[in-house]
């Protein structure tokens, strides 16, 4: 990864901000501009870029970010660093008030709450980033297609979670992306459900939502299945939902919007009478984050631009009966769009 490529992008944004200084805390923002993994900051100016960190990392810091001048100070020593600096910005998304009043007390420097100009950046994913995120997707693909087998009445939520979070990590995932949810029967009605020691019976409805990271970067991945049999109402529902899902795809696209594409999976639930039931943003990016910018929301008027890594998520989540939602991870292209998730969205019933 060209991360001095990614620092020059960084210095026009600070430019047109007026910053001379920026500092960067959030960790995801942190390896995106240098490659660290560990405990640190990064201090971004014109012709310096600091790497500020303690003394378990000093010697992580220096072979994983070579273009980084690695320090190890506490707050009260930076003071060396920008006694030359004006004007100095910092991810106030990303930090607390306490580092906030340290920073403000011993820097010695104007600090200003900048907007979020590397996550500007990392909204447009290079070669090496899609790689990444592709081999995520597979990993979930593998891992629910060795999932499948195991699905059958008596077995837990939670057994089933387990499973998914060990074969995330033997298929090479660092670590998982988010909690692990299944849900089944009523409790599929919970959009973010944690798996629990219920079993799972004939006729119920069971969503899987799951992803690990793969050298940082996310998978994401959500699936709904039947076991033993389905009902007209699951049936229904589904179809609803798997229309809704295929109908949001479909609208993404270099050139549309964020709200367009929200919008058009919104349409098809209300003719359905259904869209009461459907709580939560159509998708959002995945990067280095599990949930990064953009939002596939109403609320967000961001132009999809070739490059750019969404997921497309509807469901369905109706109290006192369940729920379904159906989501892949889709990468705008310039002719239109390729879905990088594999795995079926024909109604399982196992």
């Amino acid at each position: 990864m060209n991360h001095g490529i990614r620092v020059k992008k960084l210095l026009d944004l600070m430019a047109a901000e007026r910053f001379d200084g920026l500092l960067i805390s959030d960790p995801a923002n942190v390896f995106y501009l240098s490659g660290f993994t560990g405990e640190g900051f990064l201090l971004i100016t014109e012709n310096k870029r600091y790497l500020l960190t303690d003394p378990r990392f000093t010697e992580q810091g220096a072979r994983e970010s070579p273009d980084f001048e690695v320090h190890n100070l506490s707050a009260e020593g930076w003071t060396s660093l920008t006694s030359t600096l004006n004007r100095v910005g910092f991810e106030s998304a990303h930090i607390t008030y306490q580092r906030y009043q340290v920073w403000a007390q011993t820097l010695g420097v104007k600090l200003v709450a900048a907007p979020l100009l590397v996550e500007q950046l990392r909204l447009i994913k290079d070669e090496e980033e899609i790689e990444r995120i592709r081999t995520a997707v597979r990993i979930g693909d593998e891992v629910f297609r060795d999932l499948l087998p195991e699905i059958r009445p008596g077995i837990s939520e939670r057994h089933l979670g387990m499973m998914i979070d060990h074969g995330l990590r033997v298929r090479g995932c660092d670590k998982e992306a988010f909690d692990t949810i299944v849900v089944s029967g009523r409790r599929s009605s919970l959009p973010h459900g944690r798996p629990t020691e219920k079993v799972l019976e004939v006729g119920d409805v069971v969503t899987f939502d799951f992803g690990g990271f793969y050298r940082n970067y996310a998978g994401d991945m959500t699936r709904t299945v039947v076991v033993g049999k389905s009902c007209a109402r699951s049936r229904d529902i589904y179809s609803r939902v798997l229309e809704a899902q295929i109908t949001g795809v479909e609208a993404v696209a270099p050139g549309k919007t964020c709200r367009e594409v929200d919008r058009a999976v919104r349409e098809v639930f209300a003719r359905n009478n259904l869209d009461q039931y459907f709580v939560h943003s159509t998708g959002h990016g995945v990067g280095l984050s599990v949930h990064e910018a953009p939002s596939l929301s109403g609320k967000d008027e961001t132009v999809l631009q070739e490059g750019m890594v969404v997921t497309v998520e509807p469901g369905i989540y109706i109290p006192g009966w369940g729920g379904v939602r159906i989501e892949d991870v889709v990468l705008v292209k310039g002719n239109g769009r390729e879905v990088l998730t594999g795995t079926s969205k024909d109604l399982m019933v196992i």
